[in-house]
Order: C-alpha cells, then structure tokens, then sequence
C-alpha cells in the first residue's frame, strides 16, 4: 500500500511540472510561426520565459506547503 500511495505522491508533484513545460513548449511554438507581427512575437517568447522561470520553481514551493 506505501508503494501505491508513493507513486500517487509522485504523479501530483510531477503534473503539475509536465502541465507547465508543455503550456511553455506550445507558447514558444506559436512565438516561432511565421507571419505574425514582431509584437506578439516578442511578447509570447516573453511569456515562455517567464512561465519557465516563475512557474516552476511557485508550483516547488506550492508543492512544499501542501506537503506533497
């Protein structure tokens, strides 16, 4: 029983982690496409990068106060 609620554990600490690369990975992709304006552009690579930096390591300290 220790084993599956172990892997629970560790499933809730890592989605969270996976939601967030795939929202940047798609983010930058849409940053890339040709055709938009230099703009949106920047402002999309800007999101990514901050998405990156301020969202894992926030959900790091969610995850420790929840005592996940």
């Amino acid at each position: 029983m220790t084993a599956h609620r172990d892997a629970l554990h560790l499933v809730l600490f890592l989605a969270p982690l996976l939601a967030i690369g795939f929202l940047a990975g798609a983010l930058r992709a849409l940053a890339q496409r040709p055709g938009g304006s230099p703009r949106r552009r920047r402002f999309l690579s800007a999101i990514w990068v901050l998405l990156l930096l301020a969202g894992a390591p926030l959900w790091l300290l969610l995850a420790s106060a929840l005592r996940i």
